[in-house]
């Protein structure tokens, strides 16, 4: 029995700090979709330096207080579509798809929580 796709809780994100570093973005939440914030109201995304086995292409931190940090969540993997990410958190429990702007300047957030699938084909297309 196939269960049916949730809907996802939307974040929407803005860039700032623009320029200012070269291989990590900063994003400001603007609002939330469809429930209540799962990240924090700062993130960043950073890219790679290769130090993990799993090699995802960039990693999130969420800034709790004056520290950043690491969530549960796995880094940032391709997903065969143009500036569309995929990760998860708590060990395949929720399923996260990262959807940036061309400029990387807005970033979405599709977080599907208690949902968790390898073929996410059909997700990309409603996204």
């Amino acid at each position: 029995m196939r269960t049916a796709t949730p809907k996802p809780i939307v974040h929407i994100f803005k860039e700032y700090n623009i320029g200012k570093f070269k291989t990590t973005r900063h994003y400001k939440l603007e609002k939330v979709l469809n429930g209540s914030n799962q990240l924090t109201d700062i993130i960043n995304i950073s890219k790679d330096r290769n130090c993990a086995q799993s090699m995802p292409d960039y990693w999130l931190q969420v800034r709790e207080g004056k520290r950043w940090k690491k969530p549960r969540l796995t880094g940032l993997f391709r997903t065969g579509k143009n500036f569309i990410y995929k990760g998860d958190t708590d060990n395949r429990t929720n399923l996260v798809l990262f959807k940036f702007s061309e400029s990387a300047e807005a970033l979405t957030i599709y977080f599907y929580s208690n949902f968790y699938t390898k073929d996410i084909t059909s997700l990309l297309n409603t996204i």
